[in-house]
């Protein structure tokens, strides 16, 4: 669970259903149906989204900026660390509950099980990296969050199987229900003075909660049965799923990597002063999200043949929302920091309007990020790669010079530029061929 970038962009509901280029939309699901799925996925998101920018306001007062830091710190480590726990099974596990109508328990057990044991190495390197620096006093801090690192690993694998089923009401109901609980831990934490070990706690608390809860719920949806399928076996061995651990991972470290190269270079203060900034900006975005996730199911196939057409639309219906949203909070920027986050946070009104600037991109990135996905993966995985290794050096190069402004203009640079290069590569509407001639008139002796 990642309260930091909200996530939505790189892993939309339908690219879920097919795990490889060419496989399709498919709303004439056998087993759900999946405009049904992306309208709650989507809405649990908007949900979720406000329910965190309010439990972590509340923290920001009753914790120190370096205690705020240190939070959002390990989490955004744990993230980062986390990817490595993929395997590209989620994706394969999704196309195997969508093709078949029952699983071979063996085949989910042994793919589960892989994602577990790499669970566990990632907890280590996060045990390893964590108490590498200044933390090294407080590494049992990066073991306590390590559980989630390795728990999670379950809990995705559960809802993939779900999301192949076009089944969204327990994933959306798992994602509201686990932000109310952590915020609700949280603040229980905060109040009987546990401070930032007992958030730490909250939230694994609920991470293997969801661990345990979650494959039981889905167990009620999914036919797991002790058959030997060797098609689903072989789909789910390493050798199928590691190939698909592309877009998804480029992307999610693309969105995490500002902050964890900001607490390598300026300190966990300087992530907290970027992360509530960051909040706010993704709190902006929550509007275009929901919009993206449901009109994009109702396009259907138009989305394949005709995707600039139908991303023009949701753009505008996007922009509408998000540049009034932008003015008037970039306007009152430092009142709505202060006001939000603590007096402490109203210094870093800039970088507030510059994350921002970045969000007029980002909505457009929202609305045809998971059209390019479906329509073209692999020139997104390229492309991905790229803002992912320009963000580095930028952020390698500004951060030093300007600090958390630095991560701010780095992000905008490379948001603007995947922003221009997904446009260009949206497909186009077909050119219909032309009519074959008619044939001559029969002539009348």
């Amino acid at each position: 669970m990642d309260f930091i970038t909200g996530g939505g962009r790189w892993e939309h509901p339908l690219q879920r259903l097919g795990a490889h280029d060419g496989d399709g939309i498919k709303h004439e699901h056998p087993h759900g149906d999946a405009k049904r799925m992306s309208l709650e996925l989507g809405a649990a998101q908007v949900v979720g989204g406000l329910v965190t920018v309010g439990w972590l306001a509340i923290a920001a007062h009753e914790l120190t900026k370096n205690q705020i830091g240190d939070l959002t710190y390990i989490v955004t480590l744990g993230g980062l660390v986390g990817l490595g726990t993929d395997l590209g099974v989620p994706l394969a596990l999704a196309k195997v509950s969508c093709d078949n109508e029952s699983l071979d328990r063996g085949a989910v057990y042994a793919a589960v099980a892989r994602r577990l044991t790499a669970g566990w190495l990632a907890a280590i390197l996060l045990i390893v990296v964590w108490s590498s620096g200044k933390h090294s006093a407080h590494w049992w801090l990066a073991v306590i969050y390590g559980v989630s690192v390795i728990v999670t690993t379950v809990t995705s694998s559960a809802l993939a199987a779900l999301r192949g089923r076009a089944i969204g009401i327990v994933e959306a109901g798992y994602q509201l229900a686990s932000q109310v609980a952590l915020a609700g831990l949280a603040l229980l934490a905060l109040q009987l003075g546990a401070g930032l070990y007992g958030v730490i706690i909250a939230y694994v608390a609920v991470d293997a909660i969801g661990a345990i809860a979650v494959p039981i719920v889905a167990g009620g949806y999914l036919k797991v049965e002790d058959t030997i399928a060797p098609e689903e076996r072989s789909a789910l061995a390493l050798r199928a799923t590691l190939p698909l651990v592309t877009a998804e991972i480029l992307g999610n470290a693309y969105e995490r990597i500002d902050i964890a190269l900001l607490g390598v270079l300026k300190g966990t203060a300087a992530v907290a002063s970027y992360v509530v900034a960051y909040k706010l900006y993704d709190t902006v975005l929550l509007p275009a999200k929901a919009i993206a996730a449901s009109a994009i199911a109702a396009a259907g196939r138009d989305i394949l043949t005709n995707g600039r057409a139908v991303a023009k639309d949701l753009i505008r219906r996007t922009l509408m929302i998000t540049v009034p949203l932008v003015i008037i909070v970039a306007i009152a920027a430092q009142t709505v920091l202060s006001a939000v986050f603590g007096k402490s946070y109203g210094r870093d009104a800039v970088t507030l309007v510059l994350l921002l600037a970045s969000a007029l991109p980002g909505a457009v990135l929202v609305v045809i990020t998971p059209i390019v996905l479906l329509a073209r993966r692999r020139l997104v995985v390229r492309w991905t790669a790229i803002g992912l290794v320009a963000n580095i050096v930028a952020n390698l190069a500004l951060v030093p010079l300007f600090g958390i402004r630095g991560a701010a203009i780095s992000f905008l640079l490379t948001e603007t530029g995947l922003c221009a290069v997904f446009w260009l590569s949206l497909p186009k509407a077909a050119v219909p061929a032309p009519a074959p001639p008619a044939p001559p008139a029969p002539t009348v002796p």
